[in-house]
Order: structure tokens, then C-alpha cells, then sequence
């Protein structure tokens, strides 16, 4: 694959996930069970620290990075405002 291919697979990706409504945490977010949503909303409630809720998704298998939560958390995702 050359540089210019992998350039343009990349801004296809972005492209497609960019017509996703929601961020990449709410996308993920619901996509969890009930019950982990449960403990996801304990978590922002008891105000855990970003790096502590990303090892636990990643150690539970979900792909995710503490800037991803921060900038939700922080209400400048792409998420509906209002």
C-alpha cells in the first residue's frame, strides 16, 4: 500500500464516522449493556478520573482513549448540545 492509499483510507474512515450522530465515547457507550452503562454513569457521577475509566474499558476489551472521554465529559464533542 502506498502512503497517497493509506492517506485516503484514512479520510474515507473519517468520513463514514462522521456521520455518526454522537462522539466516538457515546457511540460506545451505547453500545454497553444496561448494567454498564449503570456503572459508566456511577463513574461520571462520582467524578472518576478520565485514565481510570479508559483502563477499565480497555481491560474489558473496548477501544478507547482519555481524550475521548475528557472532551465528552467537557461538552466540545460532536454529541447534540441541548
Amino acid at each position: 500500500m502506498t502512503l497517497e492509499q493509506a492517506i485516503n483510507d484514512i479520510l474515507k474512515s473519517r468520513q463514514k464516522n462522521d456521520l455518526a450522530p454522537f462522539c466516538s465515547y457515546q457511540m460506545l457507550y451505547l453500545s454497553l449493556s444496561k448494567e454498564d452503562q449503570a456503572v459508566l454513569d456511577k463513574a461520571w457521577a462520582n467524578n472518576y478520573p478520565a485514565n481510570l475509566i479508559v483502563q477499565a474499558l480497555r481491560k474489558d476489551g473496548h477501544k478507547c482513549s482519555a481524550d475521548t472521554i475528557r472532551v465528552h465529559r467537557n461538552g466540545t464533542c460532536k454529541c447534540p448540545k441541548g
